[in-house]
């Protein structure tokens, strides 16, 4: 071992030692925070989907860097980390925290493979608190999408038709091709994502993104009206492609001249209401008819069936209304004043 490589040894053995005995660690030369941070830019960045890059780096740059980007990795430890979560949920709700330091630990856990030195921390180690306030999240009932559809114009019908049946997310819905149609098979293929920002056409949020849908014969006749009577060819195939036929929509543009004016028509709330309603609607309708979880995991493409009971957790299937008025019913009489 040469002497720079044994002294950098040494340096990294009494990072360890002083920060068991609670001292505050100097970073290493070029092992930063900051540089982890741009190793994992270089090196993973560019394999995750452009909505979940977008979100990190928003984090990142909101409130991560500014606290820890000059720290040594092996300083996020738990004290330091738990109190960054305490100032966060100060303003911030659980998940948002949850988020944000899922970003961290991504980013540690790619430094630690990569040889440095990290610290040993994960969510069980910290305390988070309840959610007292959970955000109220936008949906579409059956009936206020069918109305939406039934009044909107090319290539809109068409777009909140398949937004709709499908479930798909705003990046995956404005990302299909014309190949992805499959009116043999009567199915919808999912295998890519449109970013926002940039408008290229990369891989979806995760690898259950990918899937193959069916396609309802309602949905079909809806499609094969719009190829034959308003699709236009484009160099780039696309289903909905801009108006010059070259990149995909802007997911903003769509919400703000198709989807805002139509709800502030037909009187439905907007605030904070964009495609997603569409995705968020069909899961809510499908947990209130009381279909399998596994079903609804996989028409939804959740990598976690933790989310996807999150859905059920939201909603009162009709079912579970039959029953309680079963038992009510037996348990109370309906001859006893309520109240007495």
């Amino acid at each position: 071992m040469s002497e720079r490589n044994a002294l950098r040894e040494h340096d990294r053995f009494m990072q360890e030692v002083n920060r068991k005995r609670g001292s505050i660690p100097t970073p290493i030369k070029d092992q930063t925070f900051m540089d982890a941070v741009t190793a994992w830019r270089n090196a993973i960045a560019p394999h995750l989907s452009p909505a979940t890059v977008r979100q990190r780096e928003s984090y990142l740059r909101t409130h991560i860097l500014p606290r820890f980007g000059d720290s040594a990795p092996q300083a996020l430890g738990i004290p330091a980390l738990q109190q960054f979560a305490t100032d966060l949920r100060k303003t911030l709700s659980r998940k948002t925290v949850v988020n944000v330091l899922g970003t961290i630990f991504v980013i540690l856990d790619y430094a630690r493979r990569c040889g440095t030195v990290v610290s040993k921390v994960s969510f069980s180690g910290i305390e988070l608190g309840t959610e007292t306030n959970e955000p109220r999240v936008a949906f579409f009932t059956r009936d206020q999408a069918a109305r939406i559809i039934a009044e909107s114009g090319e290539p809109y019908k068409t777009m909140f038709a398949v937004a709709w049946v499908t479930g798909l997310r705003a990046g995956e819905l404005l990302a299909l091709g014309t190949a992805d149609v499959d009116f043999q098979r009567k199915t919808i293929r999912v295998n890519k994502s449109a970013d926002d920002n940039t408008r290229q056409i990369r891989q979806p949020k995760t690898k259950n993104s990918t899937a193959t849908l069916p396609m309802p014969s309602a949905l079909e006749a809806v499609l094969r009206n719009y190829l034959e009577h308003h699709w236009q060819p484009n160099p780039v195939d696309l289903l909905f492609p801009n108006r010059r036929g070259t990149h995909p929509r802007w997911r903003d543009n769509v919400v703000k001249y198709g989807l805002k004016p139509m709800l502030k028509k037909l009187g439905i709330q907007d605030t904070n209401t964009g495609l997603h309603a569409f995705r968020h609607g069909l899961a809510t309708e499908l947990a209130e008819a009381s279909v399998p979880i596994p079903v609804l995991q996989q028409q939804m493409r959740h990598a976690d069936v933790r989310t996807t009971l999150k859905v059920y957790a939201h909603v009162i299937p009709q079912t579970q209304r039959d029953a309680m008025e079963r038992v009510g019913t037996f348990s109370i009489g309906t001859d006893v004043p309520i109240g007495t």
